[in-house]
Formats: C-alpha cells, sequence, structure tokens
C-alpha cells in the first residue's frame, strides 16, 4: 500500500472514530455501536468477518454483535464448547493473535475445526478494557494467512477501546438513572407516609408519632409495605386507624 492509501485510510479511519464518538453522546445504543464497530473493522482491517462478546455482569460471555450469521454461529459455537480464542482474550486480559489457526489445533481443537469448515485460517481476539477490568473481546476472523500487521492490531484496539468506553460510559448512565429512580421513590414514598400520618393524628386526635405508629403497625400486621398501606389510608380505602 502506498503512502498515499496509507493517508487515506488514516483519514477514514480517524473520521469513522468521529462519527462513532458522536454517536456516544447523542441517541446511544450499545448494540448499535457494536454493530458499527465490527463493520467499521471490515472496512479498515483485512479481515472476513468481526464480533464482539460482552461479559453479562456475571461472569459470562454473550454475543453482542456480528458481521455475519456464520460469524455469530461460530462465536456461540466457542461459547457453548468453552474454547476459542476470544475465551482466552476475556480471562486473560491480554491480546490471542492466531495468523494460522492451523497450528492451535491442539489448543482449540473443537474451534479450530469448526473455523476451518467456515473457511476461517487465522483468528484475532482483542480484550475490551478499561485499565483493570475486562468487560469482553473483539474477535477478528481472517481468510487467509497473511494476517494482520502490528499496525492493524493497534487499530483493532482502538475500536475495542471506543466499544469498551461507550458501554462502559452506558452503563454508568443506566446506574446512575436507576439511582435517581429509586431515590424519587423513596422521596415520593415519604411523602405519601406523612399524608397519611398527618390524617390518622387529625382523626384521631394524638400526636404524629402516635400515629405513625398505628400507621407502621398496621402494616407489620397486614404484612404489606408501609407505603401501600400510607396509600390506602390517603386514599380513602383504610379509615379505622
Amino acid at each position: 500500500m502506498s503512502t498515499s492509501d496509507n493517508a487515506e485510510v488514516d483519514t477514514g479511519f480517524f473520521a469513522r472514530l468521529v462519527t462513532l464518538a458522536d454517536s456516544l453522546v447523542t441517541g446511544f445504543d450499545p448494540v448499535d455501536l457494536a454493530d458499527n464497530l465490527v463493520l467499521s473493522c471490515l472496512d479498515f482491517l483485512p479481515v472476513v468477518s468481526a464480533g464482539i462478546m460482552l461479559d453479562d455482569q456475571r461472569g459470562h460471555l454473550r454475543v453482542l454483535a456480528s458481521s455475519s450469521e456464520e460469524t455469530r454461529l461460530l462465536e456461540l459455537f466457542e461459547l457453548q464448547n468453552n474454547e476459542g480464542p476470544c475465551l482466552e482474550a476475556f480471562a486473560s486480559g491480554s491480546g490471542v493473535l492466531a495468523p494460522d489457526l492451523a497450528r492451535e489445533s491442539t489448543r482449540w481443537p473443537l474451534f479450530t475445526a469448526e473455523a476451518a469448515g467456515l473457511s476461517i485460517l487465522g483468528a484475532y481476539a482483542i480484550p475490551m478494557q478499561l485499565k483493570d477490568r475486562t468487560i469482553g473481546a473483539l474477535n477478528l476472523f481472517c481468510d487467509n494467512l497473511d494476517g494482520l500487521t502490528e499496525a492493524q492490531v493497534q487499530l483493532s484496539r482502538v475500536m475495542a477501546t471506543m466499544a469498551t468506553l461507550g458501554i462502559l460510559n452506558h452503563w454508568t448512565i443506566r446506574r446512575q438513572e436507576v439511582m435517581a429512580e429509586q431515590l424519587q421513590f423513596a422521596l415520593n414514598s415519604r411523602v405519601v407516609i406523612e399524608q397519611a400520618t398527618g390524617m390518622i393524628a387529625e382523626r384521631s386526635g394524638g400526636s404524629m408519632a402516635t400515629a405513625f405508629d398505628r400507621l407502621r403497625s398496621a402494616a407489620r400486621a397486614s404484612r404489606r409495605p408501609l407505603t401501600d398501606v400510607a396509600t390506602d389510608v390517603t386514599r380513602g380505602r383504610l379509615k379505622d386507624l
């Protein structure tokens, strides 16, 4: 490849990174990002197919994206038989480079046989990680023995890092949203409980402390959440407290 060709590839690659970075901010969807990344691997790397496997947060890998149905089935085969480059990359946190799968038949006997049946001759697995946290792996498959150059492996690491950053950012936002929802629910519940306590105190002529004790006792006796009993009080469904 000539210098001008390299420049064109570099320009296109970085332009694609800008597009992918924009997707992390507006309308972000992890599946869309993963799909775009595997297709980008086909555009900028000499690979015939690519895929992404992701940790399900329980220590098990799941297929998130594949450039073809054959790739998806090969990745599922890898998971079902618990052997292959992706699993090793995920477990070790290091890249697994196997430009000639025929030489790995002892290492991965089932996987190499399945890959050969699909005319896949080389495989590369790049961990998706940030510092010491690994959340999955990027799989790259070749149908020739030329393999990837060191520079191309570095490009694949950039791709994997993009996916990692996007997915971790998505998880963080979701956790924050869940926490915010839980906090808002707790605050809303507290308001309902205070309203119910005030209604009981007004009806009984007692103190707020006594009214709250009666509300809590009713919840315990009925084995229902305090908020549910308080809601019944405020909506007039429970008047004998």
